[in-house]
């Protein structure tokens, strides 16, 4: 794109004015935060690249948030598990550093985890409404449509990884740039969109929203990803298992996948009965073959470097320059989660790691246990959504690197701002939807406030 296109100025004032708006009302910042964090436009539009759009802006509202915090006599944020975790966790990261093999890309590493991780804070900080929860929900159905409908139209116009005779989709963005990023996105937020239909009692915006998750699934076929077609199984599976209506559910995806199956391209369909022929015990093909030696080599490693690592996001460099046995090794990626933190964090970032994902799980659950309850009905479908996105995540990560992906980030910030809005309205603390205007303020002094509801405590309103 081109800042000499009259419609690309226009796009740019607009969002350049929403911008500015979101740094006075806060959950507009963090509506344009993670926009820019998924987008990327200084991608899209590289003039925009040396304003470095994506710091600047999550500076100023960090800035806003850190004061508002502080001249707020509200409960702390580590009283918020989730949170503690993740600062946990980036102090693994940093306490890698100095012991890594090459200590200037592990600390780009651990700024990159920055990121991330200060997108969970505002998530978690920023979101105090159910209102608010339905905008942040909108938004990723919104984030789902672009990378579906701008994947497809990069496909169609023959911006594909060719594999052979194979072409695959992939994303128009560093976030989902390849075609295993892309389909691992797309799986990640459809759940989102599930959830949206599921609420949405609007017949014509159920219509759209299915339809866009018809396309979305159609764009994950065309990625060629196999271990996205295995976590949308997870999916169905998952959402038949939940439902009340369990033999209907599942005739319904056994007649949706049969649809897809046959409509779709030989050449894909070759691809996906590999899974079949690997589960019969078949040969691997040369690209799977060498993710296994990556992980063998990946055990030798760890067992070298147990405590604290190779530094993080220096599994790459530690196998090209010494595991793999080649003088000029490829500086291959771990193709595993559980891998990735073992080798990277040692045993420190294992244990935190771990204790990460098990508060997430802990936020889903409480919100789940709250089923019937009219009164959290949007919090319940919510947590069905991340609960769902957690499953389909752990399958992606069984041969992806997604640590310094935002996934599990966004994730634990959803999870997180969901149960203390659940746990509020639930214990009537919340005030009623008419009432949920930004410019109300909530104090502390509210009978029976705890600490897993502290954000309810919060006022919006914050100025930087």
């Amino acid at each position: 794109m081109s800042v000499n296109d009259p419609i690309v100025l226009f796009a740019i004032a607009i969002s350049l004015a929403i911008a500015v708006a979101g740094v006075f009302r806060p959950f507009l910042g963090l509506i344009v935060l993670v926009a820019i964090h998924f987008l990327q436009p200084a991608e899209l539009i590289a003039s925009l690249e040396p304003f470095r759009v994506e710091l600047v802006y999550a500076t100023v509202l960090l800035l806003g948030f850190a004061i508002h915090r502080f001249s707020t006599p509200t409960a702390s944020l580590l009283s918020n598990r989730i949170l503690v975790a993740s600062v946990l966790l980036f102090g693994a990261a940093c306490l890698s550093v100095p012991f890594s093999i090459w200590r200037g890309g592990a600390l780009d590493s651990t700024i990159e985890m920055a990121k991330v991780i200060a997108l969970l804070f505002l998530v978690t900080g920023l979101i105090d409404y159910n209102s608010q929860l339905n905008k942040f929900l909108w938004l990723q159905v919104a984030l789902l449509g672009w990378f579906t409908f701008s994947g497809l139209y990069s496909f169609l116009h023959g911006q594909f990884y060719a594999l052979g005779k194979l072409e695959r989709a992939e994303g128009v963005s560093s976030v989902a740039g390849g075609p295993n990023q892309l389909a691992g996105l797309l799986l990640s937020l459809l759940p989102f969109l599930i959830a949206q239909i599921r609420c949405n009692k609007n017949i014509f915006v159920r219509i759209i929203l299915i339809g866009c998750g018809g396309v979305a699934v159609a764009m994950m076929v065309f990625t060629g990803s196999r271990i996205a077609i295995l976590g949308l199984a997870t999916l169905a599976l998952y959402y038949t298992v939940k439902s009340r209506h369990k033999v209907l559910y599942f005739a319904v995806c056994l007649a949706l996948s049969f649809a897809v199956w046959i409509s779709m391209p030989e050449m894909y369909q070759q691809r996906y009965l590999t899974l079949m022929n690997y589960a019969a015990g078949g040969d691997l093909d040369p690209s799977n073959a060498y993710r296994i030696e990556i992980w063998q080599a990946g055990w030798r490693m760890f067992a070298d470097h147990p405590v604290l690592g190779v530094g993080a996001g220096q599994f790459g460099t530690a196998f090209g320059l010494i595991y793999s046995h080649k003088e000029h090794g490829s500086w291959m990626n771990p193709h595993n989660l559980l891998i990735q933190v073992a080798c990277e964090l040692g045993l420190v970032g294992l244990l935190v790691f771990t204790y990460f994902l098990v508060q997430i799980v802990t936020a889903i659950h409480s919100v789940l246990r709250m089923k019937g309850n009219p009164t959290v009905r949007l919090n319940y479908e919510i947590a069905m959504a991340c609960s769902a996105m957690f499953l389909s995540t752990i399958v992606i990560s069984l041969v992806s690197h997604t640590l310094y992906r935002p996934y599990w980030y966004l994730l634990a910030g959803f999870a997180g701002a969901n149960r203390t809005v659940a746990l509020a309205r639930q214990s009537n603390r919340a005030p009623a939807p008419s009432e949920e205007a930004p410019e109300q303020k909530k104090t502390s002094t509210e009978p029976g406030h705890s600490q897993e509801s502290w954000l309810v405590s919060q006022s919006p309103t914050w100025r930087p």
